[in-house]
Order: structure tokens, then sequence, then C-alpha cells
């Protein structure tokens, strides 16, 4: 790829690299602690978050004693993003919305996958084969929607926990009665 690849062309890393040079070691830590789908070594993330090994190991330590990362090895010392504090925090908020705003949310992601259902018909997004409703050429545009209902469908999973968990809210369809 030549040196004026797309994220030159368009900035998009020279933003994101500004603004995190210009925070405090702690905060580049924990920006990148949250880029860590993938186990990573202390020193590797040092090396993203422009800081010493020693500093990093400090922060992300303090990190995972809250539960942002998770160690995932000990030799070599590896950490990678706690996917299930980021869970909790999303239900967490959800929890702070009123029962109709719940419910608002709950109808238009139900009614957003429906429109999907009907579109490939099927009752989930791993029921489709997105060759059979692409050509070639449009298949991207087949799995990001497939990818889009795949989200829709984790919002509602997510969206009616909450709603069970209140216990004495009615569905959506029961409200309107």
């Amino acid at each position: 790829m030549p040196s004026d690849g797309p994220d030159r062309e368009f900035g998009l890393a020279e933003g994101f690299s500004t603004d995190l040079d210009a925070e405090p070691a702690d905060e580049r830590v924990y920006r990148v602690a949250l880029q860590l789908y993938e186990p990573a070594g202390v020193s590797a993330i040092a090396e993203r978050a422009s800081c010493a090994p020693d500093t990093a190991r400090r922060h992300l330590k303090r990190l995972a004693d809250i539960g942002v990362v998770e160690r995932v090895s000990e030799s070599p010392l590896t950490f990678a993003r706690n996917e299930s504090y980021f869970e909790w925090r999303l239900r967490n908020r959800l929890e702070a919305l009123s029962r109709d705003e719940l419910h608002e949310r709950l109808a238009e992601l139900t009614e957003r996958e429906s429109a999907f259902r009907e579109r490939f018909d099927a009752e989930s997004p791993t029921d489709v084969d997105a060759f059979d409703h692409a050509e070639y050429d449009d298949v991207e545009t087949v799995w990001l929607a497939l990818s889009e209902w795949h989200t829709v469908r984790e919002r509602i999973d997510r969206l009616e926990a909450v709603r069970r968990d209140r216990g004495s809210d009615s569905a959506p369809g029961e409200n309107a009665a």
C-alpha cells in the first residue's frame, strides 16, 4: 500500500493520535485498554499509549482491579478488555431509562427486526446466506445489513433483560391496553 493510503488521505488516525498524545498517561492507557479486543502485552500497550512499560503496568493493574480489563496471562503479563464490564455498563445505563423510554426503544427495535425478517425471509441473521440475497458485487451490502440485524437483536435482548429485571413492567403491547 502506498504511504498515502486511505488513513492518511482522510486523516482518521491523525486526529485520534493528536488527541491521545495530549492526554495524561492514565487516560492514554485507559483509551488503549478500551480497544484491547485481543490480549496484548504490557510493552505493546505502553507503546500504543506512548508511555513507559512500568507506567502502563501500574495503570493496567488499576484498570484490572476495577474490572475494565482482565489479566489473560501472567507470564508474559497480558491484558484484554473485560467484555462483562462493558455489558454491565450498558445494562446499567439502560436501567436509568423510564418505563416509557424502555418500551419506546423496544418497539422501535422490534419494528426494525421485523423489517429484517421480512427482507430476508428468515427468523435470525444466522439463518441467512448472504449469497442467496445478493450478486457477488453486492454481498458486502448484505453482510452489513446482517451485521446491523445482529446488533438490533443484541439490543433487543439487552432491553428485554432490563425490562424483566424490573419485574413490574408490562410488555410494549400490554402498554396500549
